[in-house]
């Protein structure tokens, strides 16, 4: 694919996805529960039953210790979507960046639903084939949007929320506009919100 790039135009973007202010607290609240099972498989160790419950209680903390360095990635190290003419990456707070070369972007939206009264706006990719792990938060967020939006069943994509990052999506998706070939389809429907059955 080739776009329309040019001496006049950037080359290259950049989209932080940083957590909105009100939503720091469940990092720092997943680091303090880390701190605290610490503490508490010392102490199961050292306890009369430290020979089972030791054990059982050290495997059961990696799952802690998962989510807290995952949730801790998105302080120190924010989601972020580089743009620029010849792909689109991905760089989730603590995995590798996913490199998207436009050829397996078919579409970049930003989309408005409602859910009772409230109206929820996402930035959302349609892509060829999967991208990024399969439980991370884009991907799985477009599994769940997508029989919302009109996507047929297995399809591929990403989906970035504006109720948890401090971003715009009708901003971001012009953004993309700029750099995208004219073969990838960049729309703004947040003016024709869809009807979700349940709530974000």
């Amino acid at each position: 694919m080739e776009n329309s790039a040019n001496a006049t135009r950037p080359t290259a973007a950049r989209i932080v996805l940083r957590l909105r202010r009100a939503l720091t607290w469940v990092p720092l609240a997943a680091m303090v529960v880390a701190v605290v099972w610490c503490l508490a498989a010392a102490a199961m160790f050292d306890g009369p039953n430290g020979n089972v419950a030791g054990p059982v209680m050290a495997v059961s903390g990696l799952v802690v210790l998962a989510a807290a360095a995952t949730f801790a990635g998105y302080l120190l190290r924010p989601l972020r979507i580089d743009v620029d003419v010849d792909a689109l990456t991905v760089r989730l707070p603590t995995w590798l960046a996913g490199r998207l070369d436009w050829d397996e972007v078919s579409a970049v939206t930003a989309v408005a639903v409602r859910s009772g009264r409230k109206v929820r706006r996402f930035l959302v990719v349609d892509l060829r084939s999967p991208a990024l792990p399969y439980i991370s938060r884009p991907r799985s967020m477009y599994r769940r949007l997508a029989p919302v939006l009109g996507r047929e069943p297995g399809a591929h994509g990403l989906c970035f929320e504006e109720q948890l990052f401090d971003f715009d999506a009708a901003g971001a998706q012009d953004v993309v506009r700029r750099l995208a070939p004219a073969e990838v389809a960049v729309a703004d429907r947040t003016a024709e919100p869809a009807d979700s059955p349940w709530e974000f």
